[in-house]
């Protein structure tokens, strides 16, 4: 592929993901959520007001720039695949910082896609639904066409579909809000940024001072999406199913495109089980052949020829590394990095 088609390619992936972005946007300021009536007296919707533990600047800043840090952090510092190791002595080829620019990328567009995909996802639910917060009467106050409230004793237990609120102490911004509880936005972009995050640390990072080290990364980073997701039920901004709503398509928007859109463990799901890759069967040596690889490896040991390439239909398979030892070893073993690490 050329430098111009890489080009061409990632301004396509870079406009796709802005029309994305703009489209969720526009759902939010222009769209009307479906107004939904409530029963005076529910006691679901009867929690106080209070201000959020963590704010929608906040989160979008989170989401925004958390990932995205640690990202373009690994894909800079990385070791490349070819790159001798540092305690080897062979002269390095450059920090090729072209080629770590482009893969990161690459590797931000692919997270941001998946962004703009839940966040415009949890927007349309919120407004085809149209569900009510828990704090609806505490800034609502609702007052019914006939000057009554819920208070009042008639009132009791009545579905109420026509409505005005009469708090004067509330912005637009929050009457707004109020029947866009279910899902929970906080719960679904943090899972998925968080969870996301630690998908791509599993794929692309190697840390050799302890194998803990990464794995206490991932745990921290999904603790915290999952405290976000919690301080909206503390804080009476979404009931517990919202909360639970948001997660679930968090997490699934995050497998998603984790591993059908970045594709971050490509040719690692049958190579631990034997498989190959194109016929997800174990590809079978027979005697014959494997007497003829031993002897093609004794030959390129002596130096007498040149290895055989490895055949598309076991490339990167186990069987192919027991019948090949010497090519493997010797000329084949960076395939088998993952991501540009050695395991």
């Amino acid at each position: 592929m050329s430098k111009y088609t890489k080009l061409a390619r990632g301004l396509c992936d870079l406009l796709i993901w802005a029309a994305l972005s703009v489209a969720s946007l526009l759902l939010h300021k222009l769209v009307r959520p479906f107004r939904r009536g409530f029963f005076c007296g529910d006691e679901s919707l009867g929690y106080p007001y209070r201000e959020s533990t963590i704010g929608h600047e906040l989160l979008i800043a989170i989401a925004l720039g958390g990932p995205t840090a640690v990202i373009a952090v690994v894909e800079l510092f990385k070791q490349l695949p070819g790159a001798p190791p540092r305690d080897s002595g062979e002269k390095r080829d450059g920090c090729r910082i072209g080629h770590r620019l482009g893969q990161l990328y690459r590797q931000a567009i692919f997270y941001l896609y998946g962004l703009a995909m839940v966040t415009f996802t949890t927007m349309l639910s919120k407004l085809c639904i149209g569900r009510l917060r828990p704090h609806f009467y505490a800034v609502c106050q609702p007052m019914l066409p006939d000057g009554t409230g819920c208070q009042d004793v008639q009132n009791l237990g009545r579905y109420i579909d026509s409505f005005t609120c009469s708090n004067a102490n509330m912005s637009d911004f929050q009457f707004k809000q109020l029947n866009q509880s279910f899902p929970s936005g906080h719960a679904s972009m943090a899972m998925y940024a968080m969870l996301y995050l630690a998908i791509y640390l599993q794929a692309a990072l190697s840390t050799r001072v302890s194998k803990l080290l990464k794995h206490l990364l991932q745990f921290l980073f999904v603790m915290f999406g999952w405290y976000v997701s919690l301080t909206r039920i503390t804080d009476y901004y979404h009931h517990w199913s919202d909360v639970l709503a948001g997660a679930v398509m968090g997490v699934v928007f995050a497998w998603l495109t984790s591993a059908y859109v970045a594709d971050l463990f490509a040719g690692r799901r049958w190579v631990k089980a034997g498989y190959s890759a194109n016929t997800l069967r174990k590809p079978q040596v027979s005697p014959k052949n494997s007497t003829k690889s031993q002897a093609g490896a004794a030959a390129v040991a002596s130096g007498g020829g040149q290895p055989p390439p490895l055949p598309a239909y076991t490339f990167g398979t186990l069987p192919y590394l027991a019948a090949h030892p010497a090519q493997a070893q010797a000329q084949y073993a960076q395939t088998y990095h993952n991501y540009g690490y050695v395991p």
